[in-house]
């Protein structure tokens, strides 16, 4: 669960720079995924380190896919992140956190258009609710 944890600052930070710029910084992530690395080699096993690199390339290359066919439905930023987050839970709970996150993205979306705040148009950053995927998944982990 230390990646968890560790993911969980990192989102943090990017929620924050995702909601006010729009953006999620390349640097950020690529400390995640150096963190995440040396935590990987030193906690498991050499297989277990291979089947998170082999789902984070899977991860990258279907949202990526997705990224250039439909740009203004997910960034790339957004791509990278949940690489990240896939090579550092593994895929099971990455689909535990990409649920919740889309589920929450959509309650949200949802009723800011009912009010009448945003429009069909305006985009959403989504890295905040990764976050809120995080940590749920860590708070689904505690009370286990």
């Amino acid at each position: 669960m230390a990646n968890a944890m560790i993911l969980f600052v990192l989102c943090l930070y990017l929620s924050w720079v995702d909601f006010h710029h729009r953006r999620i910084p390349n640097r950020a992530l690529v400390a995640g995924f150096v963190l995440i690395s040396f935590l990987e080699l030193a906690l498991s096993s050499p297989m277990e380190w291979l089947m998170a690199g082999l789902f984070t390339i899977l991860c990258l290359l279907v949202f990526g896919w997705i990224s250039y066919y439909k740009p203004l439905s997910l960034g790339m930023g957004d791509v990278k992140l949940f690489a990240l987050v896939c090579y550092g839970l593994g895929i099971r709970d990455f689909v535990v956190v990409l649920t919740v996150a889309s589920l929450a993205a959509l309650l949200v979306s949802l009723v800011l258009l009912l009010i009448r705040k945003v429009s069909l148009k305006c985009e959403v950053p989504f890295a905040p609710f990764v976050t809120m995927g995080l940590a749920v998944l860590l708070f689904m982990s505690e009370a286990s």
